[in-house]
């Protein structure tokens, strides 16, 4: 994974979803993202898939009203003008946060680095966000 940051949208995977985000017409890209998570939480959810939710968690939360401090200018510009998400997005995003959470390729890695506090806890953030 090329990350430079514990930030949602810092690392390679974010940023190539951005582009995708850019060019869809609906929510179904958010959807999408989370289900993926869900239907590998049996399985090991690796890091890429992880990356793409936790975009797709930030976005919902923006709908919401409750965007992060900092989001891509492509991102917040993708949000303008869009209703919100509907409670079952949101469910869908909560529940893919959980999946990322427990267990996954994306949390063991950011265990081994002194920054899993910091990662931890942007991920406890858009939840609150979510749930706002």
């Amino acid at each position: 994974m090329g990350a430079w940051g514990p930030g949602s949208f810092e690392n390679d995977d974010a940023l190539d979803w951005v582009y995708e985000l850019e060019k869809a017409r609906n929510f179904q890209i958010l959807a999408d993202a989370f289900q993926t998570v869900l239907d590998l939480k049996d399985d090991y959810l690796e890091a890429p898939e992880s990356c793409i939710a936790i975009c797709a968690a930030e976005v919902t939360a923006g709908l919401l009203g409750n965007p992060a401090d900092e989001l891509p200018e492509e991102v917040v510009e993708w949000m303008d003008g869009r209703p919100g998400p509907s409670e079952a997005l949101v469910k869908l995003a909560n529940n893919a946060l959980n999946v990322i959470l427990k267990n996954s390729e994306l949390k063991d890695l950011w265990e081994e680095t002194d920054y899993y506090d910091e990662w931890r806890e942007i991920m406890l953030d858009i939840r609150a966000r979510l749930e706002e």
